[in-house]
């Protein structure tokens, strides 16, 4: 259920199948904003990363963002780890708040920082600075991600009932409008890149002091009287040069200023084509352009010549077709005293610039051709991979409802005992009213004697004449009672279970599932609604199923299941790689529309496996 909006002007951030509410005041995001997009233009390069501490109130599940404080780093530098000075500062800013009149009545409820030049999720350093400072279970953290041309991008972190942190990435993303950055002003980082790409900080120090020689001493003069007064030599010479040195600073001071060429600030001349367009651009916002008198673009292109003026022009950039290979571009500005302040920039234009050589266009089609090949190879392979497991399970399905059936159907034997042999004797035939039942004769047990046929058979008497005979009752057997076969209990509905989805996912591509539905690819079963997912990229390699997971309790224990009916009788093993996981993003939960699950790739994928949970009504 969702809270209840303050009455400031504030935004709410949830997550689908999640009780964390995160409620921030958009004043108090936009001073976020601010203080990121300045340490993201500070240099070029992404500049240098900022943070500080978010204060506010909480009650539950539900933490609200009402004010934050910076935390400034001593120096600034690109990645925003502490020093232990830095932590020290840290731990007073939380406890200066306590006495702060404007954060009295709050509380810290989590912290800030920035990835200039990383996607948003939390590093080992962030994860220690977490814990270390805010470890209470309802603190949150954000991280925010500043670009060149777009708006900031945010997500929040938090820990869950159980102390788990998501890291690979947030639940949820979403972009805020930051104010307008300006490259031109972007000065050189003081920190350079290591041979591997890392960055190096390297702070520059102040240059020494160059030690000032001392003049010798003047000899002392013979002291002349004038009007009275003592007045040496030495000292009239003395004033005499310092008016001279003096004269001669000042003279040097205002040619300096009379004579350059250049201000403190850039004009910001840039030339940068756009298709058969060449876009000239300056910074406006100079203060040479207030004090100006002239100011003119001057373009020469080979015979041609055009001069443009430039003051009390609000589009600060001139778009010019070129007519020739090279362009010359000037840009002269005038001021008093004959003063003027320049810049030039020149553009080349090779005939067979962006056109590759005709061996590179076949190897790109080579190449081109070859990728198409290798797709269709491992679709292929992925859809005999998916049909055979599909195919498998289902027969392991009807051949457990069939011994199910079986043993329901299955009678109980009837054991009936062997009838015993009776014979009548050859002699002494009884009469017909005498004659009993065959089935009552009894015979002596075999044990005390045995009949031998004679060696000399004797001939057969005559046959009497036909005697009426009594018919003897037949023996009734009755039939096995087969009990009817049992109805087979219904399977109670998992509340967990596993998913896996094979087929052909391009980059930047999305993939829905609903039931036993997908999009594109292949499912081998069914989504239910209502249902809290994981999902992670996976890779079906010689040693079986690799999945790619930013759990951090793989790291040092790798997970690794024996092949079965859900993983496709493949055997799967767990890898902990919180950059490949992030290749996969969830956009949207069962939970919040039921049965339809939106997943997003990163990279082109194959194989996905896909956990889920039915949560108890």
């Amino acid at each position: 259920m969702m809270p209840a909006q303050s009455r400031i002007d504030a935004g709410i951030w949830s997550v689908p199948g999640y009780s964390q509410v995160i409620e921030y005041a958009r004043p108090v995001l936009k001073g976020i904003l601010k203080h990121t997009v300045e340490g993201f233009d500070a240099y070029l390069a992404g500049g240098y990363e900022v943070g500080g501490v978010l204060f506010g109130e909480h009650s539950g599940n539900v933490v609200r963002i009402l004010a934050s404080r910076p935390l400034p780093l001593d120096p600034p530098r690109p990645s925003f780890v502490l020093s232990e000075a830095d932590g020290d500062r840290l731990t007073e800013l939380i406890q200066r708040a306590r006495r702060d009149p404007e954060l009295a009545s709050y509380e810290v409820v989590g912290w800030y920082h920035s990835h200039t030049r990383s996607e948003i999720f939390l590093s080992q350093a962030d994860l220690e600075i977490y814990d270390r400072y805010f470890p209470e279970l309802w603190q949150v953290a954000m991280v925010l991600r500043p670009t060149h041309d777009l708006p900031v991008s945010i997500g929040f972190f938090f820990r869950e009932d159980d102390g788990f942190i998501r890291t690979d990435q947030s639940y949820l993303e979403f972009a805020a409008d930051s104010p307008s950055a300006r490259p031109m002003q972007r000065p050189e980082p003081p920190w350079v890149a290591g041979p591997s790409g890392e960055v190096e900080e390297f702070i520059p120090q102040a240059p020494l002091p160059v030690p000032v020689a001392t003049p010798p001493p003047l000899p002392e003069e013979p002291v002349s009287v004038v009007a009275g007064d003592p007045v040496s030599r030495r000292t009239i010479l003395l004033t005499w040069s310092l008016f001279v040195v003096s004269l001669i600073a000042f003279a040097a001071g205002a040619f300096h200023y009379l004579s350059a060429d250049q201000p403190a600030e850039s004009l910001g001349l840039q030339l940068a084509p756009a298709g058969n367009q060449l876009v000239v651009r300056w910074n406006p916002s100079n203060s040479v352009f207030r004090q100006a008198s002239d100011a003119r673009l001057v373009i020469t292109d080979g015979p041609k010549r055009l001069e443009l003026p430039l003051l009390d022009r609000k589009p600060a950039f001139h778009s010019y077709q070129p007519a020739t290979d090279r362009v010359d571009v000037r840009l002269l500005v005038k001021l008093s005293w004959g003063r003027t302040r320049s810049d030039a920039a020149t553009y080349l234009r090779h005939p067979d610039l962006g056109k590759p050589s005709p061996e590179l266009a076949q190897a790109l089609a080579n190449l081109e051709k070859a990728e198409q090949q290798a797709a269709a190879i491992r679709g292929q392979v992925s859809d005999s991979a998916a049909e055979n497991a599909r195919i498998q399970n289902r027969i392991d399905e009807i051949q457990h409802i069939r011994r199910q059936l079986a043993d329901a159907r299955k009678p109980k034997r009837l054991v009936l005992p062997a009838a015993k042999e009776s014979r009548a004797a050859p002699k002494d035939l009884p009469t017909a009213p005498d004659l009993a039942v065959r089935g009552n004769i009894q015979l002596p047990p075999q044990n005390e004697f045995q009949l031998r046929p004679p060696a000399d058979p004797p001939r057969p008497p005559p046959l009497p004449s036909p005697v009426a005979t009594v018919r003897p009752a037949p023996v009734l057997i009755p039939k096995p009672v087969v009990p009817a076969p049992s109805a087979v209990p219904a399977a109670a509905k998992p509340g967990a279970g596993r998913i896996l989805w094979t087929g052909d996912l391009p980059k930047g591509a999305a993939l829905e599932i609903g039931g036993r539905q997908a999009s594109r690819g292949y499912v081998n079963s069914e989504l239910p609604s209502l249902a809290q997912v994981g999902a992670y990229p996976a890779e079906l390699t010689n040693d079986g199923l690799k999945v790619y997971t930013g759990n951090p309790r793989y790291a040092q224990s790798p997970r690794v299941e024996p092949p079965s009916a859900a993983n496709g009788w493949q055997k799967t093993q767990y890898v902990y790689d919180p950059k490949a996981a992030r290749d996969l993003i969830v956009e949207q939960m069962p939970s919040s529309q039921p049965g339809r699950l939106v997943l997003r790739a990163g990279r082109r994928l194959s194989v996905i496996v896909i956990d889920w949970q039915v949560s108890a009504q």
